[in-house]
């Protein structure tokens, strides 16, 4: 009996060889209906080899996230990789572009890219004109999107994925209320501004204080992330001996607490940040922070490729639960 070829395969097919390997050994950038004919012809040849059951192309993934160098967006890096590995059997390639929070053009430009030539875009950007036209637009060709971490009003994505963050500044909010009987001043270090996590998690804290505990006045400092600015910043309110808690919406915990612990503040003025990491895990268990509310970059990543997987495996169905539930560790659940 005469051996069965790939080239015979690909003559039968009217495709090129390296269509037929590409099929025969899933790597993916053939047309479904080709990859179909190229399996069917080589099984009924009957191609001495084991053939793939099915033919599901690859799917290419655009994220985009922030290129800051924050503990979360560098988790969150690593995780959607990590997700990716995990997920790899569903046949996907990740693509990664960075971009920074300040940029919404550049990231506007590379959005319009993307939805040229992805299956499906996973996004972290601000609420920029420019964003936001530039998703709608992806989302109006049928390219899905999910936004991550911050929400975008006036789009319409394919599903959320992260916590509330306005409900996360009114838990700060309350829980100072609780804790601080005294009258005094409360510093609100928030990150840019220009991005709504940051903007969420100050008017959370504002609105939650005005209403229960008017005996504090909330002083928003907006350090930028930056630590030399947050230093400058936070000295100068604590000098002036009014500061009875701090809440801290970003990164710069750590410089926040040295000015405390130089002041003879620590574990005196109530301190709550963000992120559970290996500098509040420590300031935690020292006593130079009371609270830290994390989000779980790692849950954020597999949650929203595994939406965004489902739906282009089935369809809207299965594009649900994108809600990410924050928790809050203190100096008792810290662990040793």
């Amino acid at each position: 009996m005469k051996k069965i070829t790939l080239a015979e395969v690909a003559r039968r097919a009217g495709v090129g060889e390296a269509t037929v390997d590409r099929v025969l050994n899933e790597r993916g950038n053939v047309s479904p209906d080709t990859a179909e004919r190229v399996i069917r012809i080589a099984r009924e040849l009957g191609l001495k080899r084991v053939l793939p059951d099915e033919w599901r192309r690859l799917r290419h993934i655009e994220v985009f996230l922030s290129d800051s160098d924050t503990y979360f967006f560098k988790q969150l890096s690593k995780s959607f990789m990590q997700a990716a590995d995990t997920l790899g059997k569903r046949r996907l390639v990740l693509h990664r572009t960075f971009v920074g929070e300040r940029e919404p053009s550049l990231l506007a430009k590379k959005l319009g890219e993307a939805a040229a030539g992805r299956d499906g875009i996973i996004l972290f950007g601000s609420d920029h004109p420019a964003v936001v036209a530039a998703v709608n637009a992806a989302t109006a060709r049928g390219v899905p999107v999910i936004t991550l971490v911050t929400e975008l009003p006036g789009t319409a994505p394919l599903a959320h994925v992260g916590i509330d963050q306005y409900a996360a500044g009114r838990t700060a909010g309350w829980l100072l209320g609780q804790w601080c009987r005294d009258p005094g001043e409360v510093l609100v270090v928030c990150g840019p501004l220009e991005v709504l996590v940051h903007r969420e998690r100050m008017r959370g804290c504002r609105e939650r204080l005005a209403e229960s505990a008017p005996h504090l006045l909330p002083r928003v400092l907006e350090g930028r992330e930056q630590n030399p600015l947050i230093e400058s910043l936070v000295r100068e309110r604590l000098a002036e001996g009014r500061v009875v808690a701090v809440y801290n919406t970003g990164p710069g915990n750590g410089t926040i607490a040295r000015l405390l612990a130089r002041r003879d503040l620590a574990g005196r003025c109530v301190f709550i940040g963000h992120e559970r990491h290996a500098t509040t895990e420590d300031l935690l268990k020292r006593g130079l922070m009371q609270l830290t509310l994390d989000q779980n970059p790692r849950l954020h990543a597999f949650r929203a490729l595994e939406l965004l997987l489902n739906h282009l495996e089935q369809g809207p169905r299965g594009t649900t639960g994108g809600r990410i539930d924050f928790s809050l560790f203190t100096p008792e659940n810290i662990g040793g």
